[in-house]
């Protein structure tokens, strides 16, 4: 086995170390080691996933206007989802022969532009509109980066949740509002990494209770207010003190259970059922290392992101990997009961595939985009087996041999993620912007592309300020209104600046008493995402007086909250 090898990242010129585990991968699902670093291959990775952002565009088959994550300019040709799993067109049509005088990934782009995609990315979903990067969906909308959810709008990284509003990272919640980071809850509201917990409001990381209120760090607790227990009949009193139908209460109890939440000790990192795990917001894992936001198990994974079912024996997977896959490589919006699949943007249900995009139920393709149900592939050119087998090596060779070089000077040969510079989707875009986000000079330098502000040019016909406060007060035509965001497009979080009640929604804040929302949807989801740990790991000392344990936390050094190891965690909250 290879001993450590510290490299010089071709992006950012950092140092990275590649371990002994990590060149046996290498040499398993025979590719080379990474030139990129962990965090520059995450970046670049990101910069090809739009999963919120949505925009007007017409179809390349009818000229229809339709909702895509592409912009209207954008050179991509767009179907909408029936028509591009319908048989009335052909994708082999776009085949081309590889020309061994250019380099691999220019040919590549040119197929990509050439070929028609798909406007949302979505498979066997029902009745589900304004949702992307989703799977088996039901009745939903504006749900994003989903898999099995019903009847639930405006949620984006969610798994298995059911008639809920605005959560972010969250799986088999019914009747929630407002969470992040929350699991298997009932009627539970503006909550943060809970688990458990059924009507209850604010609360932040507590498990197992059930009618509490504005508590944090509270294990099978019930009738408790500000982490002060009362009787039933005592709570019930206080608690109707609260009008949580309004506005500026709401707004107030947020603020102080924020207070109140430094107050107790944070763990280290939130890790669960999981032996030989690093990173943050993991469950059911085994050896997983620098991994983040896993709803469901791994196994032997490293460097990867966001993940709504058990895969296994991969590296740089994500945002976005399904269930039930293995030998995963250098992929976004990965799997789904997919192996040995390497160098993709969104793949699913297929096998030993590289350098491909949007293809699903195939195997054995190299550099193809927009194939269904399809074997020996090259460019959307049809192969025989022995044909396949004998030109991908030749291939290979060349990408060696004739690398492509960006404008930056970064070298691609095989075995590098595809070119930063050939993302379809403008950096602000992408979900790179909110978990990595640039001014538009620094992503010049670094060599993404960006777009334009576009004008909204939305007939305001209600401001945010002149919303009801309280809930009971929200007449059924406010469904009519076009609300403007309290931001005003002011703000650095791609605010649409108006927005609309749809009458599903209005009867969901009636039936749960919630006051009307006062910010569009993109910056709601900016609110929640400011609630979260950045996906980096600092070396830290337990903060408990007495203990040496040292521990990999999100947390950095400069923040306000108590970091306790696990077992000075487990002693003192759970």
């Amino acid at each position: 086995m290879s001993d450590s090898e510290t490299k010089i990242c071709q992006n950012c010129k950092k140092d990275f170390t590649i371990e002994p585990d990590d060149f046996a991968f290498y040499e398993k699902i025979k590719v080379p080691p990474p030139t990129f670093c962990p965090d520059c291959r995450l970046q670049r990775r990101m910069a090809f996933r739009n999963e919120l952002v949505l925009h007007r565009k017409k179809s390349a088959a009818t000229e229809k206007e339709i909702i895509s994550i592409f912009r209207s300019d954008s050179p991509m040709k767009v179907y909408e989802h029936e028509e591009f799993f319908s048989d009335r067109w052909d994708p082999l049509a776009y085949g081309q022969d590889y020309d061994f005088s250019r380099p691999f990934f220019r040919q590549l782009q040119e197929l990509m532009l050439q070929t028609p995609t798909l406007a949302l990315f979505d498979s066997k979903s029902t009745n589900s509109s304004y949702c992307n990067m989703t799977v088996e969906q039901k009745n939903c909308y504006l749900v994003s980066a989903a898999w099995t959810n019903e009847d639930c709008m405006y949620m984006n990284r969610v798994d298995g949740n059911k008639n809920s509003l605005d959560l972010y990272i969250c799986g088999r919640n019914q009747f929630c509002y407002e969470n992040v980071y929350c699991e298997d809850s009932y009627r539970l509201f503006y909550s943060h990494t809970c688990k458990d917990c059924n009507d209850s409001y604010f609360l932040y990381d507590c498990r197992g209770c059930s009618n509490c209120f504005s508590c944090a760090g509270l294990r099978n607790k019930n009738y408790n207010i500000f982490n002060k227990p009362y009787t039933k009949e005592e709570y019930f009193k206080k608690i109707k003190e609260f009008d949580m139908g309004d506005w500026n209460v709401v707004q107030d109890m947020k603020q102080r259970v924020a207070e109140l939440s430094l107050s107790v000790p944070h763990r280290y990192a939130q890790i669960f059922k999981s032996t030989h795990a690093v990173g943050d917001h993991i469950h059911n894992v085994k050896n997983a290392y620098h991994c983040f936001d896993f709803l469901s198990g791994a196994e032997n994974v490293k460097y990867s992101h966001w993940s709504s079912g058990e895969f296994k024996d991969s590296y740089d997977t994500g945002p976005g990997t399904g269930g039930n896959s293995e030998l995963l490589y250098e992929s976004v919006s990965i799997g789904v009961q997919s192996a040995r699949c390497m160098f993709n943007f969104v793949v699913w249900y297929s096998h030993d595939v590289q350098y491909s995009i949007n293809c699903h139920s195939s195997n054995n393709l190299f550099g193809c985009v927009s194939l269904r149900n399809k074997s020996y592939c090259i460019f959307n050119k049809q192969y025989s087996k022995e044909e396949y087998e004998t030109l991908v090596p030749k291939i290979i060779e060349h990408m060696n041999s004739m690398p492509y070089v960006d404008a930056k000077g970064r070298v691609y040969k095989y075995g590098e993620f595809l070119p930063i510079e050939i993302s379809p989707i403008p950096y602000n875009d992408t979900v790179a912007q909110d978990y990595m986000p640039l001014t538009k000079e620094e992503a010049d330098v670094q060599g993404h592309s960006w777009g334009k502000t576009q004008s909204r040019n939305y007939k305001i016909t209600k401001r945010a300020a002149d919303s009801p406060v309280k809930i009971s007060d929200a007449p059924d035509n406010i469904t009519q209104e076009t609300i403007g965001c309290m931001h005003e497009g002011k703000c650095q979080d791609g605010c649409a600046t108006a927005f609309r009640i749809t009458p599903d929604e209005l009867k969901f804040y009636k039936n749960l008493q919630i006051p009307l929302p006062r910010l569009c949807f993109a910056c709601r989801h900016k609110e929640r995402l400011k609630q979260r740990n950045p996906m980096t790991l600092w070396h830290r000392k337990c903060m408990k007086e007495g203990c040496s344990n040292e521990f990999e936390t999100s947390y950095a050094p400069d923040r306000p909250e108590i970091v306790y190891c696990e077992q000075c965690y487990q002693q003192e909250v759970a």
